[in-house]
């Protein structure tokens, strides 16, 4: 049996490294702690709508998350990077996928060419992420760096 949840509208998006993340962030959202962010987060831009979605399965009476969020931007992230994301929703809470520790969220880029209307030439990245809490609500952090990591 399993359930889907989708987070309201995403207004903002970002991304860090996970080697820059707190230890154990999966056991700490699975007791309802909210994640501290030691690291300034890259903002994104992104085109249109990023969706954000949440499946809950059992696995041998274990409860496993998966989180997939899927967005458009023009720019190019250092995938080659073990990469963390940072959602926040339109109603002002932000949520971490990803963790210091193996496994790391996988993510999916695919490039597509603009149309002949004008529309931009994009890449659309999948990101998809398991665990026992795959979404973890996050603390509001004080960053406006766009530094790259």
């Amino acid at each position: 049996m399993s359930k889907c949840h989708s987070l309201p509208g995403i207004i903002d998006l970002r991304y860090t490294n996970c080697a820059t993340l707190q230890q154990d962030i999966v056991y700490r959202a699975l007791v309802g702690i909210r994640i501290e962010l030691d690291s300034h987060p890259t903002s994104i831009t992104f085109l249109g709508d990023a969706v954000c979605e949440v499946e809950e399965n059992f696995d041998n009476n274990i409860q496993v998350e998966r989180t997939k969020l899927t967005f458009h931007t023009l720019e190019e992230l250092p995938t080659h990077l073990h990469l963390a994301f940072l959602v926040k929703t339109a109603d002002g809470e932000w949520f971490v996928i990803g963790s210091k520790e193996r496994p790391y969220p996988t993510v999916k880029v695919t490039r597509s060419t603009g149309q002949p209307d004008g529309d931009p030439s994009a890449r659309k990245y999948e990101v998809s992420f398991t665990a026992r809490k795959s979404l973890a609500l996050c603390s509001e952090f004080l960053s406006n760096s766009n530094e790259p990591i």
